[in-house]
């Protein structure tokens, strides 16, 4: 059953991988004019000075927490227990990191998909782009949440014996370090949904009165730094503060389900009751391999679409260069065949 944890680190990476190459892809774009330029670089950077100062709050709260997750399960257990607070900061650094990256790409993306709306005004081009940009989050909600539950199986559960029959039925120490998991991540979705949602509405309603109202400045023309202000809170809240609450509920709904098994096979094992051991080896690890053959088949289907488009504008061109190179053919004979029956006709005469 171990073995299946290969599974789940190799759609981890790959998920990353992908989103990695999208991240790329998107940002080799072209971003337009300079006026485009100027406006998407005022939004990054506030979007990075808002995120990285409001990381730096959050990095302060979760030392604290972890601070007291020590001290708490230690005097639970009598000893010194640290591994549940690592945990906590794992689930942490794994949010974070897909919120960081989520956030990165739509700053990167809009100013793209706009241009590629203005030199193409195609919507099946500008589209691509915008799933292309919107993609990077997705994979990377799937990716950190897989890694960080890798993680914690490979540290914790094999590298400290938690996973061993006998520790579970004693201490709940790898139960209670999956819920830390999944808490760490809930904080950083907290943060970033509330902070970013409220500095938005801050800013949306500092460009009603302000812009609007005083200075007769339409709502969202970027003369308006409100307007700037109100896009940066969009970018932290919408786009960073929901990869995390996705990637939150996806940790929730694994972790609770492998607690529940832990659960059930103690309740069973407490009423005297025929439950296997192997049976909780495998009740433990099917949450995992169900969410990594779902991230593969989501890969495999994004791969397979590449492979259609791209097999489709080869066939395209191909046939494109066919038809023209046989209309060139037919030019060059046809030519031949008038210049042999003038000839022919000038012999005659």
């Amino acid at each position: 059953m171990e073995a299946l944890l290969i599974l789940v680190i190799v759609a981890a990476l790959l998920a990353l991988g992908y989103a990695a190459f999208n991240f790329i892809g998107v940002k080799n774009l072209d971003e337009g004019t300079d006026r485009m330029k100027e406006i998407a670089a005022a939004i990054r950077v506030g979007a990075n000075a808002f995120i990285t100062y409001e990381y730096k709050i959050i990095a302060v709260v979760v030392v604290i927490i972890a601070i007291a997750f020590a001290a708490i399960f230690t005097v639970q257990y009598g000893e010194f227990s640290w591994e549940p607070s690592v945990c906590f900061m794992i689930g942490v650094i794994m949010s974070a990191s897909a919120g960081w990256v989520g956030m990165k790409i739509a700053t990167y993306a809009n100013v793209r998909v706009s241009n590629t709306a203005r030199n193409t005004k195609n919507i099946g081009s500008t589209l691509k782009v915008a799933l292309k940009g919107g993609s990077v989050m997705g994979l990377c909600v799937g990716g950190f949440a897989l890694l960080g539950l890798f993680l914690v199986y490979i540290i914790f559960g094999f590298g400290l014996n938690m996973l061993d029959i006998e520790a579970l039925r004693g201490a709940h120490v790898f139960t209670q370090c999956l819920s830390c998991y999944a808490l760490g991540c809930s904080i950083v979705a907290m943060f970033n949904r509330v902070g970013g949602g409220i500095y938005t509405k801050a800013a949306d309603m500092g460009a009603d009165l302000v812009g609007k109202t005083e200075a007769h400045i339409p709502e969202d023309d970027p003369r308006n730094p409100a307007t700037i202000a109100d896009n940066v809170g969009d970018n932290v809240g919408d786009v960073a503060g929901l990869g995390s609450d996705l990637l939150e509920s996806f940790v929730g709904a694994i972790s609770s389900a492998i607690i529940l098994a832990v659960s059930l096979y103690l309740s069973n094992v407490a009423n005297n009751l025929e439950v296997s051991d192997e049976m909780l080896s495998k009740m433990m690890y099917f949450p995992l391999v169900f969410a990594a053959i779902g991230c593969r088949s989501i890969l495999s289907i994004s791969f397979s679409m590449f492979c259609l488009l791209f097999l489709t504008k080869f066939s395209i061109r191909f046939h494109i260069a066919y038809v023209s190179r046989n209309h060139a053919v037919n030019n060059k004979n046809n030519k031949m065949k008038n210049r042999f029956e003038w000839n022919y006709s000038n012999e005659r005469n």
